[in-house]
Order: structure tokens, then sequence, then C-alpha cells
């Protein structure tokens, strides 16, 4: 009897350190795994803002102002024309690219092209049906606007793009990197509400990701 309860002891005692033992690995992977998944989704933002950015300097490259919705931007891929300058020859080092046009030496054409045959060569791996949805969120979209500033007489074309820390951050206990991981529901489980609660603002540096400007001529992200 005395070897059974022996037995017993020692099982028992096996069993709670194992359960400190998770406990304490636990509570110490749990930051590590939230601010991996946390990175993982802000790169995937970044890069779809980034992508937006060169949609829109092409487009204001060709309009004269930033589009103010993704039905312009999608509707210019499509559809618009963009002019190329077309060059032929070489400025000798003794001249200005002026002079040698005015000899002939040199040949530049403006040509009107597809415009979607130009920006494919920037953006080779665009989406044009998806670029505009905020990852992670269900198919919500970037908040986007533009807007023309005044820097004394001058006016300045800008505009914004957004993604809420609300949209790119939901559903986090269902992202492939926690519930993939091992023991992923014992040891990540609740992460949504420990790290960031019903407003999205416990972690103080999960932030709205932000590219552009309406209140002064940037396009920059703030993640830069």
């Amino acid at each position: 009897m005395k070897n059974k309860n022996f037995v017993l002891i020692q099982a028992g005692l096996i069993l709670v350190i194992l359960v400190l033992i998770v406990a304490i690995y636990r509570s110490l992977s749990r930051p590590e795994k939230f601010n991996e998944v946390y990175e993982a989704r802000k790169a995937e933002v970044i890069q779809k803002l980034s992508d937006i950015r060169t949609l829109q300097t092409f487009y204001k490259n060709e309009k004269g102002s930033y589009a103010g919705s993704f039905d312009q931007l999608k509707d210019f891929w499509e559809n618009g024309k963009m002019r190329v300058v077309v060059k032929e020859g070489n400025v000798p080092d003794s001249m200005t690219e002026a002079q040698a046009i005015k000899l002939k030496l040199v040949r530049r054409d403006t040509v009107v092209l597809n415009a979607k045959e130009e920006m494919i060569k920037t953006l080779p791996n665009l989406d044009i049906n998806t670029f505009d949805l905020v990852p992670y969120s269900g198919k919500e979209q970037f908040l986007i606007a533009a807007d023309t500033l005044r820097a004394g007489n001058v006016p300045v074309q800008v505009y914004e793009v957004k993604a809420l820390r609300s949209q790119y951050m939901k559903n986090l206990d269902n992202d492939p990197r926690v519930k993939k991981a091992f023991l992923g529901k014992l040891l990540y489980g609740n992460m949504q509400k420990q790290f960031l609660g019903p407003d999205y603002n416990y972690k103080d540096n999960v932030i709205d990701l932000i590219l552009g400007s309406l209140t002064e001529a940037s396009t920059n992200g703030n993640w830069q």
C-alpha cells in the first residue's frame, strides 16, 4: 500500500510539475507569438499600401491629382492611357539635351500607351481585384481620400490611405500561425482578448497603418 501511495504521489508531483512548466512556457511565449503574428500581418498590409502608393504616383503623373477612390485607380489600371517619352540617340557630353535635339542628334517622342501595360512592369504581381482589401479584415477596404492643400498660392495634391488595426488584426485566435503551433489552442487561445481587447487598444505598439496625409504634402507611411 505504501508503495502504491508513493507512486500516486510521484505521479501527482510529476503532473503538477508539467502543469507548472506549461503555465510558465505559456506566459513567456504568448507575447512573443503575438508579436510574431502582428509583424507578419503588418508586413502584408504595408506591401499593399506600397503598391497603392505606386498606383497613386502613376495616376497623378497622368491626371494631375491623386485618386480619391479605389474605383478611380481600378478604372485607370483597366482603361487608362499613359503618355510615355520614347528616347532615341545619345546626348554628347559637350551638349545639353536641348542642343542635341535641335541638331537632330537625339529624338524624343511622346507616345500614348495603355496604362496597364506600363504599370504592370512595375507591379507584376498586383491583383487589381483585391489590392484595395485589407488583409485579414474579411474583405474590408482600406480607407482612402484625396484633397488639395494650399502652400501659399500653390495648390498641393495630397491623399491618405488607412488600414485600421481593428481591420487587419481581426480574428487573431484563428490565425494559422496560432492554430498550427504546438499545443496552439492551449498555449495561444484568447490572445485577441488579452493583447487587444474589444477596442484593439491594449497593446500600445499596434497602430493604424497610414499612408500619406491630408494635412501635409507627404506620401510616407507612419511605419517609416
